[in-house]
């Protein structure tokens, strides 16, 4: 099944604003909350380096809507409503 090229772009704006810059600014408020300053350039850069990845396995990997089937079904566990399960 083909998605279309909506759907892919709204799945990467999505990644981009909830998984990118969502973590970015709690990244800040925390560094700010317990250094006391602000994020030089480097460490804003690091702190992207490091946000990207994992953003990006959140929603390509895990928010995908058969992950939690994919995952059950490799567990070797056979249930009937699965939806119940991860909602």
């Amino acid at each position: 099944m083909r998605r279309s090229p909506l759907n892919s772009r709204l799945r990467l704006a999505e990644f981009l604003v909830s998984g990118v810059l969502v973590h970015l600014v709690v990244t800040i408020i925390i560094f700010r909350m317990f250094v006391g300053r602000g994020l030089t350039a480097g460490e804003f850069g690091l702190a992207v380096a490091i946000i990207i990845p994992f953003s990006a396995l959140t929603e390509f990997v895990i928010d995908h809507p058969r992950f939690w089937h994919r995952l059950f079904r490799m567990a070797g566990n056979k249930f009937d409503d699965m939806d119940d399960l991860v909602s």
